[in-house]
């Protein structure tokens, strides 16, 4: 496949306190600006690959980000992806969540996805969305629209909580609840809503 820098987007911007910009990402924007503090904003139309540190919850990386640049598409970087991750940048309305040291053809498959209006989830996050297998569309048709009226209000707080990222040990802490009997709010909420996974639960959430 040929590379070619997409040129829908004004501007390329890379946000990290903490690296350069990484090697495939310069190469694949050659005119990429990096900045390490919050003052790039701009009214332009531009991605802006954010590189997530660990000393800050992702809602407080991504909230100035948004406010700074509004008309930004945040896509986010981060050293070791992991699903939490992935759950809790969509629920902050990320464009694109990859890992910081991905392939120049896959950035330039992100911008291109994004510039497009669309979302992009890489393959290991939508397989386990996935869950191994479809939905079918009864499942999909009770679960839709409805999910909430078939929940108890314990069950609807660890809902909305797991769709933001949160684990069972937070959820725990902040509903002042056991992780064990957190474990059986999800397990109860899944069966209910018949789905497979957190991811499925999140994305249900986030549409609903």
């Amino acid at each position: 496949m040929k590379l070619f820098e997409t040129n829908c987007v004004t501007t390329h911007v890379f946000f990290s306190e903490t690296m350069q910009v990484p090697v495939e990402l310069q190469k694949s924007f050659p005119s990429i600006r990096a900045v390490s503090s919050l003052d790039f904003a701009t009214a332009e139309k531009s991605i802006v690959w954010l590189h997530l540190n660990s000393n800050q919850t992702i809602a407080q990386q991504l909230a100035p980000v948004k406010q700074c640049a509004q008309q930004s598409l945040i896509v986010v970087m981060s050293d070791i992806p992991n699903d939490l991750e992935a759950l809790a940048s969509f629920s902050m309305l990320a464009k694109a969540y990859c890992n910081t040291h991905a392939g120049a053809e896959v950035l330039l498959n992100i911008a291109s996805v994004v510039e497009q209006g669309g979302i992009w989830i890489g393959e290991s996050i939508m397989q386990k969305l996935l869950g191994g297998a479809v939905l079918e569309a009864p499942q999909i048709e009770r679960a839709m629209g409805k999910w909430s009226k078939v929940l108890t209000g314990r069950e609807f707080e660890v809902a909305k909580a797991i769709a933001i990222g949160l684990t069972n040990k937070e959820i725990a802490l902040k509903m002042h609840i056991t992780e064990r009997t957190v474990k059986a709010h999800v397990g109860a909420v899944l069966d209910k809503l018949q789905l497979k996974n957190r991811l499925q639960l999140a994305l249900l959430v986030k549409e609903g």
